[in-house]
């Protein structure tokens, strides 16, 4: 492996001259060679590179003994405090945390007290579970693409979209990088539709000043292990006006504790994740199994489709627990520094091959991303992807789908079409050193200009 000394010395290195265009053209001709005459990093022998890095959380085994010897494990003051910072730190009202973000979605809606049958407007593009929880509820689901740069909904095809039938509007922020919520909040409020965001991915991000989350009526962020924040699951729904909050909070209440084997599960879960993830044991067992497992449906390794009875609440209920809340405070007051190597580590990728790949990116200069993941749009997504696992370097796709075609939707998206064929996600997680992600790059390159 190039040591990192070397690359940031020949990658950022500045070239004076009166042309300022001739200056950049110039580093940009030794960036690429620099990659070019690295491009053997990740071959054999070569250090494979996992698609996620799954973390436990900090203190995760030690805390959990220490919650149940103090008898805090369930309840507490940290899930207050939780909710405080955690509405602080968005710009809201109120923040109640829920045992998952498809049980925050179902508290939110019960909470809203929608016209029954109300018509509820989703990005074609997205988490199929979504639209079909909002279905299962009673709403009509009316869809509208997306658009390419951001993945998220268009605002254009919203504003056509919208009428007075609209309950509600749900604008998704898709891996890391906000939608323009500005824009389908003004056709929301114009329309008297309640605004949600989902957050997922999005904790951190921001449009201008205002963090994503603060937008609209509500917000539900998840904490699931491979999220930003990661509390072994549950999450939190932001929400404009503390009476909502107090309403959600009500129904999240009524809810029994999970136990001590939901716990046991979910720390041994959450445990065996992080060791396959982990570079040592990924590179001794699991990135061969994947190069020899035979791919599943929808051409997906070890994928799962989505089907309708994948809404069943099993599993995603109970109560969030104070020992979570816990590890949710600890997770805010380190996050920053992880979003921030995050953010530079798929900056760098970006830059390093914007030249010959398609990336979703911010819809202007005053947004801020997380990048939870990387995206790319490639055309030829199925080979490159077999390619670039056999030179080490595991992606991800099929995550986001399109959603009309499978609840039967009468019309055809073809952005949503398009993203769930093209859309492939490459590792820039925040563990990887810029050594890595430019050799990486390099790699990627000769790939894709040898295709």
């Amino acid at each position: 492996m190039l040591p990192v000394w070397h690359i940031f010395s020949e990658c950022s290195s500045a070239y004076v001259s009166d042309d300022p265009g001739s200056a950049v053209r110039l580093q940009r001709q030794r960036q690429l060679h620099t990659l070019r005459r690295h491009s053997t990093a990740l071959r054999a022998p070569f250090v494979a590179i996992a698609r996620q890095r799954i973390r436990l959380p900090q203190g995760a085994w030690r805390s959990a003994a220490g919650s149940l010897t103090k008898g805090d494990l369930w309840d507490g003051d940290d899930i207050a405090r939780l909710e405080r910072e955690f509405a602080a730190y968005i710009g809201t009202e109120d923040a109640v945390t829920v045992p998952s973000g498809r049980a925050g979605f179902r508290f939110l809606f019960d909470s809203l007290q929608l016209e029954p049958g109300a018509e509820v407007i989703c990005s074609a593009f997205g988490y199929p579970v979504v639209p079909y929880l909002i279905k299962s509820l009673g709403y009509k689901v009316k869809f509208v693409d997306c658009e390419m740069q951001t993945l998220g909904m268009d605002p254009n095809q919203l504003a056509a979209a919208i009428s007075q039938d609209t309950g509600a509007v749900i604008g998704t922020h898709l891996y890391g990088v906000p939608c323009q919520i500005d824009r389908i909040a003004a056709s929301a409020d114009a329309s008297g539709a309640a605004l949600i965001e989902d957050c997922a991915h999005c904790y951190g991000a921001a449009v201008g000043d205002r963090k994503v989350g603060s937008f609209g009526v509500a917000g539900c962020f998840s904490f699931e292990t491979s999220k930003v924040i990661n509390t072994m699951g549950g999450g939190v729904v932001t929400v404009y006006k503390k009476e909502l909050g107090d309403r959600i909070r009500d129904l999240a209440g009524k809810e029994p504790r999970n136990g001590m084997k939901w716990l046991g599960k979910r720390l041994a879960t959450t445990t065996f994740e992080s060791l396959v993830t982990n570079p040592l044991l990924f590179n001794l067992g699991v990135y061969q199994a994947l190069r020899l497992a035979p791919k599943g449906e929808d051409n997906e390794r070890f994928a799962s489709g989505y089907h309708g009875d994948e809404v069943s609440m099993s599993g995603k209920m109970g109560r969030y627990t104070n020992y979570q809340a816990g590890l949710g405070l600890k997770g805010m007051r380190s996050v920053g520094e992880v979003v921030a190597r995050r953010k530079a580590n798929a900056e760098r990728l970006i830059t390093n091959l914007d030249d010959i790949i398609k990336f979703q990116k911010p819809a202007g200069p005053d947004v801020f991303a997380n990048y939870m993941l990387v995206t790319a749009i490639v055309p030829n997504l199925l080979a490159l992807s077999d390619r670039l696992l056999k030179n080490g370097i595991d992606t991800k796709h099929l995550y986001m789908r399109d959603c009309s075609r499978m609840l039967d939707a009468p019309s055809a998206f073809p952005n949503a079409e398009r993203a769930e064929k093209e859309v492939l996600h490459i590792p820039a997680h925040p563990h990887m050193s810029f050594a890595q992600i430019d050799a990486m790059s390099a790699t990627i390159r000769r790939i894709v200009e040898t295709a």
